[in-house]
């Protein structure tokens, strides 16, 4: 492997390594467990825990030279991969803008209809399942079974 790759590798690890290692002691100001199970700092522990983990085995493979590759891989995306990465986050800002509108339930229809199109889905019912699932399936879930309160709009959906 090329020095400077092996370097890149090193740092990007590295960056990963700290991200998680902060989040481990950020989770660890959270209580881990509340009357009902797991608190509010469980989950976010247990996952950077695995993040830190699986940084940590990359630095180390990373250094030994385990990383291998002739040429180096595009950083920016090509002009399809670009556009879809611009879609998904002008949806993003989209539905933030429309959630206290429109709703959780339509505002999330719409965005993930649009997110299944841009990532190359375009049966009509593949997008229709998807999206209905992913709005109106998961506010049931989570109002009815988890009981979160999720924005309703001024349509009542």
């Amino acid at each position: 492997m090329p020095r400077g790759m092996r370097r890149a590798w090193q740092i990007a690890t590295a960056i990963m390594l700290a991200v998680c290692l902060l989040m481990v002691w950020q989770s660890l100001q959270l209580p881990l467990t509340d009357r009902l199970g797991p608190g509010p700092g469980f989950f976010p522990l247990w996952l950077s825990l695995i993040g830190a983990a699986l940084a940590a085995a990359l630095l180390l493979w990373a250094s030994l030279g385990a990383v291998t590759g002739g040429e180096a891989p595009a950083i920016l995306p090509r002009r399809e991969g670009a556009w879809r990465i611009v879609a998904v986050l002008a949806g993003l800002a989209l539905v933030a803008g429309l959630m206290t509108e429109l709703g959780f339930r339509l505002s999330m229809l719409l965005f993930v209809a649009g997110l299944v199109v841009a990532l190359g889905e375009r049966r009509w019912w593949a997008v229709a399942l998807f999206a209905l699932a992913g709005s109106f399936g998961v506010y049931h879930v989570f109002n009815n079974w988890l009981d979160v309160v999720l924005p309703v709009g001024v349509l009542g959906f």
